[in-house]
């Protein structure tokens, strides 16, 4: 069975292309469109790995990883942020939540794929 990703914005267009690249790299893609969802549905289907934005409305990532961190059952479960915010102050930000990575946007599949490969432990390359 392929490993679950899910991928947590609240952009229509980037949960579409995110999520047809996920598949066309041999995962299955979930998808949440705010914090609030993407905690919840780490709670329920236990991804493998999550692909977090940071700025959403309702409950923003960085909210959201710290509560998939703080709950012994989705703990484990490695987020990287994908972002069009590069700044220092964001990276600090998702690390202090407990993220495992920082991708910016727009990214292309081989980076993705990389990226994924290295947080799931399939490669050493880093991201």
């Amino acid at each position: 069975m392929s490993k679950t990703i899910l991928i947590v914005d609240d952009s229509t267009m980037i949960r579409r292309i995110v999520s047809q690249l996920v598949q066309q790299l041999g995962y299955r893609p979930a998808v949440a469109e705010n914090g609030r969802k993407g905690w919840e549905m780490a709670l329920e289907l236990t991804p493998d790995m999550v692909i977090m934005d940071i700025e959403m409305p309702e409950m923003d990532g960085i909210e959201a990883t710290r509560m998939i961190k703080a709950d012994a059952r989705t703990a484990a479960i490695p987020v990287v942020f994908f972002t069009a915010l590069g700044g220092e102050d964001n990276i600090r930000q998702a690390k202090a939540a407990g993220g495992n990575g920082f991708l910016n946007k727009p990214i292309c599949k081989e980076e993705l794929g990389k990226a994924i490969d290295h947080i799931l432990g399939l490669t050493t390359a880093q991201p």
